[in-house]
């Protein structure tokens, strides 16, 4: 297991050393969703070409809304490379900034940002200062918690985009630690505060509160990035450049892009986004029973699921009989390491495990992959990542179903034909 800190090298992370049976208490239990239901655009992509909402986005990127932009990555393309490049990687923005639906990056220069709150020291920083500070790279997994929304939906029907399976990807953000430019600017953090509530410089669609989130104040010192590199070049404007509030092992929604105020605070943040939005039930409910959320009832989306995706073959494909190598990634938060992906192709009835590639980091995929003879007829294939604090994917994901169908993390199931 790798030391409770992060090197100032390329790919590196550290385990995080976190409370077991907090850890075990979330295991269970993507950017997401939308206000409510919002109508996609139909398999043959009729409407607007995903690099004409973004300009520079690959053109094979799947549009599952136009406004606001949601572009889901194809498996096929995640399947070709261990990192994703920027161009392929997945959209999902509840906001906008003004000039950011491009892939070209915004300039630093004239950038600042507020540290407020419960510190001794509140400032303003100028963002072109942070590259005078050591720089830290994370390869990790970015996901959108309504990845896999369309799978709840199975169960009893979730509200917004109904997300398949490609909001993912694995990438390298760089930046500075939160903790490194504290102390640094020598300011001082009140031992009151518990959470970091973190603003962009986006504004809200008119009529609509603006997007802000709250983060637990351990976690963010601990780990948290100001961003400004994607893949070793400058973070592009669409993902949240010039400057992004990045923690690995979250859900995408709660890195927070174009970064204006942190604010250093001693409850969560009561802000509509927060608090009932992108919140999951702290006990189980039936598919389709309604829920109002409470700071009691519920906790926001922060650390991510175990999850195995399979990326090749193809959902649904025709292939011919002969040697099948099925291949895919597997991830979690970063906590433990996955020991195992299982795969099953007789439905649940017995498991074999695959090959499993160790990741860059402890935050990045771990691609595995599985060959079999495979036989003309339908076939089945199944896959289910175990870590080493024996968290695992459940054979019905929809046990975790919730209204918004955030974290779905069930049990992989596709079907092939073999010909």
């Amino acid at each position: 297991m790798l030391r409770d800190n992060e090197h100032v090298v390329p790919g590196a992370g550290g385990w995080r050393r976190r409370d077991f049976l907090r850890a075990s208490a979330l295991a269970g239990v993507a950017l997401s969703t939308s206000h409510g239901p919002h109508p996609v655009l139909g398999d043959d992509q009729s409407g607007p070409r995903a690099e004409e909402l973004v300009a520079g986005k690959d053109p094979r990127m799947k549009v599952l809304l136009a406004d606001p932009t949601v572009l889901s990555t194809p498996l096929n393309l995640l399947a070709r490379q261990r990192l994703t490049p920027a161009t392929e990687m997945f959209v999902r923005n509840n906001q906008l900034l003004a000039g950011a639906a491009t892939m070209q990056p915004l300039p630093l220069n004239g950038w600042t940002f507020e540290l407020a709150g419960l510190l001794r020291q509140p400032r303003v920083v100028d963002a072109t200062s942070l590259a005078e500070l050591d720089q830290v790279e994370y390869e990790m997994v970015l996901q959108c918690s309504g990845t896999g929304r369309a799978l709840f939906s199975k169960a009893a029907q979730t509200k917004g985009t109904q997300w398949d399976r490609g909001g993912i990807a694995n990438v390298r953000f760089r930046g500075v630690r939160l903790r490194d430019l504290l102390a640094h600017l020598k300011v001082e953090v009140d031992e009151r505060a518990r959470f970091v509530a973190a603003e962009g410089k986006d504004g809200p669609p008119e009529g609509s509160e603006d997007f802000e989130h709250s983060l637990p104040i351990d976690d963010v010192l601990r780990t948290s990035l100001l961003a400004t590199h994607l893949n070793g070049e400058p973070l592009p404007a669409i993902h949240g450049g010039p400057l992004r509030l990045v923690t690995p092992g979250v859900y995408g929604t709660m890195h927070l892009k174009w970064l204006g105020r942190l604010r250093f605070e001693a409850e969560e943040t009561r802000n509509y986004n927060h608090i009932p939005r992108y919140r999951v039930p702290l006990r189980p409910i039936q598919p389709g029973e309604a829920i109002e959320y409470t700071l009691a009832n519920s906790r926001f989306n922060w650390w991510m699921n175990v999850k195995s995706v399979v990326l090749a073959p193809e959902a649904d494909s025709q292939l011919p009989a002969g040697r099948l190598t099925i291949r895919g990634v597997a991830f979690n938060d970063g906590a433990a390491p996955l020991t195992s992906v299982l795969i099953s192709l007789d439905q649940g009835q017995s498991w074999r495990p695959a090959r499993l590639d160790a990741p860059a980091s402890p935050y990045a995929w771990y691609p595995w992959q599985f060959t079999v003879n495979a036989r003309p007829g339908k076939l089945s294939i199944w896959s289910r990542a175990i870590d080493a604090w024996g968290r695992s994917q459940p054979l019905d994901g929809s046990v975790f179903w919730n209204p918004s169908g955030y974290e779905w993390n069930g049990v992989e199931q596709i079907d092939v034909t073999i010909t």
